[in-house]
């Protein structure tokens, strides 16, 4: 794990998870120091992938002086759909969360068919056969898989209105059918970067893909979490919704350029 004093400004806790658009090696980018010391209270961001226990991480890191950017409280209000769903519910798919994944009954009297299932934090890798069910014969199949899923299964269950979204040229094996979704970074209110989500696809640029983005902005102001990802998609029928939040430190780049994306985040800092 390297620590590292980026521009004199932003310490990054890092490792690399082998994931090309999620490793950044910031020495390579950014005039960077290792301190001995540390002052008290340092703005620190993690760049770990994904974080098995937070709190862990933000009580370690504030015993090296380090004061992550988002609090155990935001990181869960950003990572957790229990938490962010109520504040945007009309900027998204409507959502219904349970302890365990419901009978079949439970989810036609809420839902018609097909739905979208996920857990509470992610989804399996994207995989279509556990993701959009479309009638009960296939859920009850999805309710044996997901158990045993290594992703799933620790999750709270989560059912979605399944929205259908504007497709785009290409696929990628083993996913849902690529959309015009799109990827938003906003550092204290504020985008410092934003691009497709679907990377591996031709490039895909709708004139009114700036619609979208005002959509993920008023997300993250209602999230208000200071370091925080608001994906969101254009559906097949022209509107501009919210699919999900997180906390950035655990995001993928996507498409963004992050070079780009962490200079404006060096540069709000001095504003």
């Amino acid at each position: 794990m390297n620590i590292a004093l980026v521009d004199h400004k932003l310490f990054v806790v890092s490792e690399a998870v082998g994931v090309s658009v999620y490793d950044f090696n910031f020495e390579l980018h950014f005039p960077c120091s290792h301190p001995y010391q540390i002052e008290r209270e340092a703005p620190c961001v993690l760049r770990i992938g994904a974080i098995a226990d937070y709190e862990t991480e933000f009580n370690d890191k504030a015993a090296l002086g380090l004061r992550l950017v988002n609090s155990p409280a935001e990181h869960k209000l950003a990572s957790e759909l229990e938490h962010w769903y109520p504040l945007i519910d009309d900027l998204t798919p409507r959502t219904l969360m349970f302890d365990e994944l419901p009978e079949v009954h439970a989810i036609e009297a809420n839902f018609a068919w097909p739905v979208f299932i996920k857990g509470s934090r992610q989804t399996s890798k994207h995989n279509p056969e556990l993701s959009i069910v479309r009638d009960r014969g296939q859920y009850e199949q999805v309710m044996q898989r997901y158990k045993g899923d290594p992703i799933l299964h620790w999750q709270k269950p989560v059912v979605r209105e399944f929205v259908p979204l504007a497709p785009v040229p290409g696929h990628v094996p083993g996913k849902v059918v690529p959309s015009m979704e799109y990827r938003s970074f906003w550092w204290h209110g504020e985008c410092v970067g934003w691009g497709r989500y679907w990377y591996q696809v031709p490039i895909y640029d709708p004139e009114d893909a700036a619609s979208g983005l005002e959509v993920a902005q008023e997300a993250a102001r209602r999230v208000a979490v200071p370091f925080l990802v608001v994906d969101f998609a254009r559906t097949a029928d022209g509107r501009w919704i919210v699919i999900e939040c997180n906390d950035a430190q655990e995001s993928g780049y996507v498409a963004i350029p992050p070079h780009t994306l962490w200079r404006n985040v060096l540069e709000k800092m001095d504003a």
